[in-house]
């Protein structure tokens, strides 16, 4: 168990409840800090559903401090060999102490039991700090794609992370 911020950290494994809650932080967290609007809402209730609906390949996390739910990051396989890192948040009072890297730590070695071979990530443009921690594990960028559907001129990247160079 960590201490981080004055309270006792711990990492679980989903429980119920925990897929609406990780969509309602998305959606409030990214209107205020970045304006997307409501379509992002859908956006990830649809995965969040979706997961739900067959998570044999896939799991989520939760980092709780004193019982709330500070952090969150999910693993789901898009096919035998490849990976989405998805739900990745961290509530802004906690960042900077190293919960990224602890829920990142965990994603990835899930990916490495469950033996795939490629993790790729959807981020935005202009996530400095994010991109800082992407790259301390090896992700790349491999492509960018303008999008208007949360926020116009918005521009997304795929990140991806070989795992069997590592």
């Amino acid at each position: 168990m960590d201490s981080l911020k004055g309270g006792d950290i711990t990492v679980r494994t989903q429980k119920p409840g925990d897929a609406a809650y990780i969509a309602y932080r998305h959606c409030i967290l990214y209107e205020k800090e970045y304006g997307l609007c409501g379509t992002f809402e859908q956006y990830v209730l649809d995965s969040l559903v979706k997961y739900l609906e067959r998570r044999s390949d896939g799991e989520i996390w939760a980092a709780e401090c004193n019982g709330q739910i500070i952090g969150t990051i999910g693993v789901v396989g898009t096919d035998r060999n490849t990976a989405q890192l998805r739900w990745f948040l961290i509530e802004p009072e906690f960042r900077g102490a190293g919960l990224g890297r602890q829920l990142m730590t965990t994603a990835l070695d899930y990916c490495k039991q469950k033996k795939f071979s490629r993790v790729f990530l959807w981020t935005m443009q202009g996530l400095e700090v994010a991109y800082h921690l992407y790259g301390s594990f090896g992700f790349i960028p491999v492509e960018q794609v303008e999008s208007n559907t949360w926020k116009s001129g918005v521009i997304e990247e795929r990140w991806e992370l070989l795992l069997k160079s590592m």
